[in-house]
């Protein structure tokens, strides 16, 4: 199975400005009565947000972010998007590696989990930050490239060890690998819901190129299916009705391209069935309306039946393209990332608040 992000050296050499693949998608459908106020999520110290990938109830954003004389991007958890606090890593000594760290998941108490890097020999630890304060959970020390990746307000951890292929869950202070699917021989988990169910994926065989996506509940896989065709799924999100969403590789495996979709009812369905060409795209989030947000060739909101590009809904004069969209709350706030329009390298975290026409 492939990881999903760069590794230790590739993140400490990394450039404040990011390649994309992303151009403003055609609006699709009918645009949704919701239109969007853009908050940038930037400090006054010059510090500011690249890659924002959660969002809590109060609107608290964590992710990936710049902040001066540090020279290369960390992580940042934000709750007051003109403020940003940087989450140290876990090898103070080791000043290439003192703030190489990831925020992936934050929850209601502001507590924050992702990954920072251990020294001699160099590899990717679980943390959580308490705080701000880190700690090294030392989950699966055998694993070169382990990441917690989701938190939710009981304190349960999900997360994933990619060298092994190893789908965990952390609660009250012990850690369970999650089994694959029957016949399968590998997991990684992306998401928690609320009620500690874990999402991610799970091999249906010793070819590890085939994986379905899955739910944990209780330490015991369901799989959720597929798209017709498709040896390749994953879940990254569940609301409280149970509605899953990720994404489903469109007529082949791993390396195919792969189209967000909706889990639901034992129906796996496509909601972006032209994105055509090679483009993959993912569902990343759903709030308890059943609203969901993503990626794809630009970041949309899916709501009522219609997926809606959110350039089209936040004002002109911002100067942004909306590139991605990683979460949304059950206030209807979303937590993306921008690109200043001509100059689509950038990135650029930004909170969307929805305002009433």
């Amino acid at each position: 199975m492939r990881k999903r992000l760069t590794h230790a050296l590739a993140l400490l050499g990394a450039p404040l400005m990011l390649a994309t693949t992303a151009t403003t998608a055609a609006h699709a459908a009918a645009a949704t009565p919701v239109h969007y106020q853009v908050t940038m999520i930037r400090a006054a110290n010059g510090a500011f947000g690249n890659l924002p990938f959660a969002l809590n109830a109060a609107g608290h954003t964590a992710g990936i972010g710049s902040f001066p004389g540090l020279g290369a991007q960390t992580g940042y958890v934000s709750t007051d998007p003109a403020h940003l606090t940087e989450l140290p890593g876990v090898a103070p000594n080791d000043p290439t590696l003192a703030h190489a760290s990831e925020a992936f998941g934050i929850n209601s108490s502001d507590t924050v989990v992702g990954t920072a890097y251990e020294t001699l020999p160099v590899r990717q630890t679980a943390v959580v930050w308490h705080n701000g304060v880190p700690t090294d959970l030392h989950i699966l020390p055998a694993d070169g490239q382990v990441q917690a990746r989701a938190v939710n307000d009981a304190g349960q951890i999900a997360g994933t060890g990619f060298d092994t292929g190893s789908a965990w869950l952390y609660q009250n202070g012990t850690t369970t690998v999650l089994p694959a699917l029957p016949g399968g021989q590998a997991a990684e988990a992306f998401g928690i819901s609320a009620d500690g169910q874990v999402l991610g994926l799970s091999s249906t065989s010793n070819d590890l190129s085939k994986a379905e996506a899955t739910v944990w509940r209780g330490g015991t896989p369901r799989d959720l299916g597929s798209l017709p065709g498709s040896t390749w799924s994953e879940a990254h999100a569940m609301n409280p009705a149970g509605t899953v969403v990720g994404a489903a590789g469109v007529g082949g495996g791993e390396f195919a391209p792969r189209h967000p979709v909706v889990f639901a009812g034992g129906t796996v369905t496509d909601l972006w069935p032209d994105l055509g060409g090679s483009t993959s795209g993912t569902a990343n989030a759903i709030n308890r309306a059943g609203t969901i947000v993503g990626d794809g060739r630009a970041g949309w909101v899916y709501s009522n039946g219609v997926r809606t590009d959110l350039t089209t809904l936040i004002p002109a004069a911002s100067g942004l393209t909306i590139t991605a969209a990683y979460g949304i709350n059950d206030a209807g706030q979303i937590v993306a990332s921008a690109s200043p329009v001509g100059n689509h390298r950038q990135r650029l975290a930004v909170l969307l608040t929805p305002v009433t026409s």
